[in-house]
């Protein structure tokens, strides 16, 4: 967890008086309470309470908080990497970063999980600021190098099932050349019940990612993607703005179409909206220092605007190259250029289920020194919830 200094640890157990004492309250109500606070305030209260970790540990209806903006940095070749590598931000305590170590093959995070590529055909994952926890996945059936990496929810236990999915990323044969081979979407079911190191099952073999999208752009660097309605898997090419969707249903790709509401956008982001019901649009214009956000029709793609980041914002983080994650009506720009420091902003997409949609911005605090100054290969960026109830359940 976090202290006070702004780095994340994990604490042990606490005082066994306090604990009596909140027995007297009830679990039910005692978990109401807990569930009010951020997630690192309820992990500070687990860590020092028994009967507060019981709790919510027992509740049916312990809710997932908003999803956190995480950035990993690369360093370049040769340079060894000095400290924490890794910022966390929770939109639930937005004065300040986390800081943490990922390690330095980490390559995406999603789902609450934070993913690494020992090999271009292995993954490990373990869940998100939790230590000591990586897993093994079986090998891929094809050999890739930065894929688009997906973590969905998956059947009715899905508390504890997981559906990983891995899609596109260039093939490397014999490791010297990239070539861009229409590899197999992949998917792969874990449950965390299972004991050990190593995760047992196989990967299961899709359709590959559509061709318009996977023929010279199929890695996670020129693709955005977003889970709408629990189903649909959207895949957007960044600067061809073109989209298509696989149904985890059907374990097919729809047709892909054309996303771009207005002439010339030069970059192109789909996030989704509060709940995960809507698909959501982030777009830089050409020849404007301006990024638009459009609510899109998802069987359609008919879009309609609901706001631009305000000019103020703008003119510190749109000049240059700029990445856009999003996930619940929160959508995170980062600008990759590091001689600035990786200013960042959010957009949060206001939807109270009625005719009007609307966004709210604010800007993020600067990243911790020497974090803004540090010379990163690549800094990699991805939005996720962080799951309490990964913390709450060590198995």
């Amino acid at each position: 967890m976090s202290d006070g200094s702004g780095e994340w640890r994990e604490d042990g157990d606490g005082d066994a008086d306090t604990d009596a004492w909140w027995d007297r309250l009830g679990r039910d109500l005692t978990a109401l309470i807990l569930s009010k606070l951020p997630l690192r305030s309820m992990l500070r209260a687990t860590a020092v309470c028994k009967a507060w970790r019981a709790a919510l540990r027992a509740s049916p209806s312990l809710k997932q908080g908003r999803p956190w903006l995480f950035l990993h940095g690369r360093s370049n070749a040769g340079v060894p990497r000095i400290g924490r590598n890794a910022f966390a931000y929770d939109p639930d305590e937005p004065s300040s970063w986390v800081s943490f170590t990922l390690p330095t093959d980490c390559v995406a995070g999603a789902g609450g999980f934070a993913f690494t590529a020992p090999s271009l055909s292995h993954l490990a994952f373990a869940p998100l600021l939790r230590d000591g926890a990586w897993r093994h996945a079986p090998p891929l059936a094809s050999s890739r190098c930065n894929p688009v990496i997906a973590a969905v929810p998956s059947g009715p236990s899905s508390e504890r099932r997981h559906l990983f999915l891995v899609i596109g990323g260039g093939g490397f044969p014999g490791g010297l050349v990239d070539i861009e081979d229409r590899l197999p979407t992949e998917l792969y079911e874990y449950d965390r019940r299972g004991d050990g190191a190593a995760a047992g099952g196989e990967w299961e073999q899709a359709a590959p990612l559509p061709e318009e999208l996977g023929t010279g752009s199929s890695s996670s660097l020129s693709l955005s993607s977003a889970l709408v309605g629990d189903r649909f898997f959207f895949v957007c090419g960044i600067y061809s703005c073109t989209v298509s969707a696989f149904d985890l249903a059907r374990r097919a790709w729809t047709a892909p179409r054309n996303l771009c509401p207005v002439p010339g956008l030069v970059a192109a982001f789909v996030a989704t909206g509060h709940r995960g019901r809507r698909l959501v649009l982030a777009g830089v214009e050409e020849g404007r220092c301006a990024l638009g956000v459009w609510d899109v029709e998802r069987r359609t793609l008919a879009a309609s605007k609901i706001g631009e980041m305000p000019a103020d914002l703008a003119a510190g983080v749109l000049p240059g190259s700029v990445r856009c994650v999003g996930q619940d009506g929160l959508l995170y720009v980062l600008s990759e250029e590091e001689h600035r420091g990786y200013p960042a902003c959010v957009c949060e997409v206001i939807d109270d289920d009625g005719d009007e949609m609307a966004c709210r911005w604010s800007r993020l605090p600067p990243l911790p020194a020497p974090a803004g100054r540090s010379r990163f290969r690549r800094m990699v960026a991805f939005c996720s919830p962080v799951l309490l109830r990964n913390h709450l359940h060590t198995d």
